[in-house]
């Protein structure tokens, strides 16, 4: 066995891994309550913490907002690298990405995604951003021209797709409870599997996610 199989965090590490927690419960209270309505005192009160003990992992709540979407994003490249490496089609490499994005978005750790807020970020942190967002969205539309040229997916306008897709996907934020009836999986499948068969040049006869198969009442999630 490794020595290092059993190894303890250092107080580096240890710092890194609380702070990402920190970032991933600030993105639930900006996500519910909008950044400009919510506080340090907010999101210290949601992590059971004081306000002072946040200060040993951010400066301020413009430091807390541009970590949220540094680590969205790139937890976003991560998720459609895989894409690429696992898929065989545009259509394909699109799919195993964006539910691997979900997942992650809405799953127990929860990515910190930020909707319709780049604007509360400004100078080079708005800067930074929207660079890696526009990567990121250049990178979606390549794999949409991508499965046009392959056969997988219709002729379509690939910056329109793209907006669908990423809409659908960021939307759900809004409205996921992880207490609720439907786990990440069943979500990210589900939803994935309807977004994409618009676009698939040979779309499935049938949906084939479980959660089609089950009729649940939907309540919104209370704050």
């Amino acid at each position: 066995m490794s020595r290092w199989a059993n190894a303890v965090p250092d107080r580096e590490q240890q710092l890194e891994i609380k702070r990402k927690a920190i970032i991933r419960e600030a993105a639930r209270v900006f996500n519910r309550r909008g950044s400009h309505g919510t506080t340090l005192d907010d999101v210290a009160e949601r992590l059971g913490v004081t306000k002072t003990a946040l200060y040993r992992y951010v400066r301020n709540k413009n430091e807390l907002l541009y970590a949220c979407h540094e680590e969205a994003m790139e937890i976003a490249r991560e998720c459609m690298d895989r894409g690429e490496a696992e898929g065989r089609t545009g259509l394909e490499k699109i799919q195993i990405g964006m539910k691997g994005y979900l997942r992650e978005m809405i799953g127990a750790m929860g990515v910190p995604v930020l909707i319709l807020e780049e604007n509360a970020l400004t100078g080079d942190d708005a800067k930074r951003i929207i660079a890696l967002r526009d990567a990121f969205e250049k990178r979606m539309r390549r794999l949409v021209e991508e499965g046009i040229r392959d056969g997988s997916i219709l002729p379509v306008n690939p910056k329109l797709a793209m907006f669908m897709l990423l809409g659908a996907v960021h939307w759900v934020t809004k409205w996921y409870h992880p207490d609720g009836p439907w786990t990440a999986d069943d979500v990210a499948d589900a939803l994935i599997e309807m977004a994409t068969r618009g676009l698939a040049a040979k779309p499935v006869a049938a949906l084939s996610g479980a959660i089609h198969k089950t009729t649940v009442p939907f309540e919104h999630p209370k704050d």
